[in-house]
């Protein structure tokens, strides 16, 4: 019984904390990309107390953007209409395929778990999540680097 009291009290304390932080969370902002192909300078943004920029708010996922920019976009920050549209249709054309072979196979059985698990992101507005460098790639390790990464590969 007082175990089922205990769990009663975390769970009132868990959601009333959760409403609290709700309440402090100020709204976000979102933008369009321009039009130009490069991102709008935002107006005003947001600071820490301490001078940061702040980032509080609600960070979703709802789009798949790489991380690195594929060598085919190579001087392009952010997909055309028609590019994004393109790669959304060729990429729900592959989930698509059905690859478990024959029915009732242990492939089959296996894949028909698996696809629970697949969906199908549209594809973000940028062509990476890197932007500096203004390539979209993330650079090689200098010599220095390198060095230690090594060592620490030897001592591992």
């Amino acid at each position: 019984m007082r175990d089922h009291l205990s769990r009663l009290t975390m769970a009132a304390a868990v959601a009333a904390a959760g409403t609290v932080i709700a309440l402090t969370v100020p709204p976000a902002q979102a933008q369009a990309p321009a039009a130009s192909g490069s991102a709008p300078a935002p107006a005003f943004v947001h600071k820490t107390p301490w001078g940061e920029p702040d980032l509080q708010g609600i960070w979703t996922d709802q789009a798949d953007t790489p991380l690195e920019r594929p060598a085919k976009y190579a001087d392009q920050e952010f997909f055309t209409d028609a590019q994004r549209q393109q790669l959304n249709r060729e990429r729900s054309a592959l989930l698509r395929q059905d690859k478990r072979g024959q029915r009732g196979t242990e492939a089959d059985v296996a894949q028909a778990y698996s696809s629970v698990f697949l969906s199908v992101k549209s594809i973000g507005a940028r062509t990476s999540k890197v932007i500096d460098p203004p390539d979209g790639r993330i650079p090689p390790l200098t010599a220095e680097a390198q060095r230690i990464a090594a060592a620490d590969w030897q001592r591992r």
